[in-house]
């Protein structure tokens, strides 16, 4: 078990430091001294800023393949882009439609498409023609409108009707020439493309943003690891909401009744996806996804985790978690 902890934490730290300073420690002080010094480095701001040095953060972070539409409703337009060896690649664009009125989406029916950042859960065929050749169903509501209390639901990215009778606006949906659509099906696979839709041209995502989100992600999972419930629960915003509405009060408590166990339990954190989620509030929203791989007496879980995540000053909060 040792070993495997210490594959997984030295994949996630730079090659060279691995591979000199770590191996070394290793060599003369064993695993767990060498664990402790990865997982140190990991919870610093100045290494996942040596670390993404050379990477394009334009439109997030992400150590899996990634797809990226942006859809921008103000012109309105959508663009592919995708990441290579690090550098973010405009693959195509085009033009589009959104909802026949501004601003974002509030509840079912009012014409107004979301602004946020979705995954793609589907793809439909076989529908009406009204849709045109298929459709990506996305994931509104998100996580973070759930807990803001946004309503409505099927938010589509889809084709013309077949009739040929386009109107310059939709009920919601982000609407694409069929031709656009069918070449987008050829170029992307839909699990891995997540769809980011803003009032205006989306502000670039910095290194400085993505390292306090890393960092600040790698001192959480150090005092949930060492039961330290106050150096835990300052990571949750004031107005945290878990996906079931559990607010912070209640959150905390539940907490303290969990930490109170004073279980030994490790945590492995990987496969990081840092998207940045557009709000109407002009904060700096991020959805956080990644892999998370849980051990203690009472409790194990292996899977994905989601939060939506706040930079404020520096600093990051979880505003929702699942």
């Amino acid at each position: 078990m040792l070993k495997k902890w210490l594959f997984i934490l030295c994949s996630a730290a730079s090659f060279a430091f691995a591979s000199s300073d770590i191996i070394e420690m290793y060599r003369k002080k064993g695993v767990d001294a060498a664990i402790l010094e990865i997982e140190k480095q990991l919870a610093t701001k100045e290494y996942w800023q040596s670390y993404l040095k050379d990477h394009d953060t334009s439109f997030g972070f992400y150590e899996t393949d990634k797809y990226i539409l942006i859809t921008d409703k103000s012109k309105p337009e959508i663009a592919l882009y995708t990441y290579k060896d690090h550098k973010l690649m405009q693959i195509n664009k085009s033009t589009a439609r959104v909802g026949g009125k501004k601003g974002d989406k509030e509840k079912s029916g009012d014409f107004k498409t979301p602004t946020g950042s979705y995954d793609f859960v589907n793809k439909l065929g076989k529908l009406n023609t009204f849709y045109g050749p298929f459709a990506y169903a996305t994931d509104y509501p998100n996580l973070y409108d759930v807990v803001n209390k946004k309503d409505g639901y099927g938010i589509w990215l889809h084709g013309m009707p077949m009739d040929g009778n386009r109107t310059p606006s939709t009920r919601g949906c982000v609407v694409v020439n069929n031709d656009y659509l069918v070449n987008l099906d050829k170029k992307i696979t839909y699990q891995k493309t997540v769809l980011i839709i803003d009032d205006k041209p989306l502000p670039k995502t910095s290194k400085e943003d993505v390292a306090t989100i890393l960092s600040s992600m790698f001192q959480w999972k150090k005092a949930w690891e060492r039961n330290d419930l106050n150096g835990y629960l300052s990571f949750y915003d004031g107005s945290f909401r878990r996906f079931d509405g559990m607010e912070k009060k209640a959150y905390s408590a539940y907490k303290q009744r969990i930490f109170g166990k004073n279980e030994s339990k490790k945590i492995v954190f990987r496969e990081f996806e840092v998207t940045p989620n557009p709000t109407s509030k002009n904060e700096k929203i991020f959805k956080v996804k990644f892999y998370e791989e849980y051990w203690a007496p009472s409790f194990k879980f292996n899977g994905i985790k989601d939060l939506f995540v706040k930079v404020d000053n520096g600093k990051m909060t979880i505003m929702a978690e699942r």
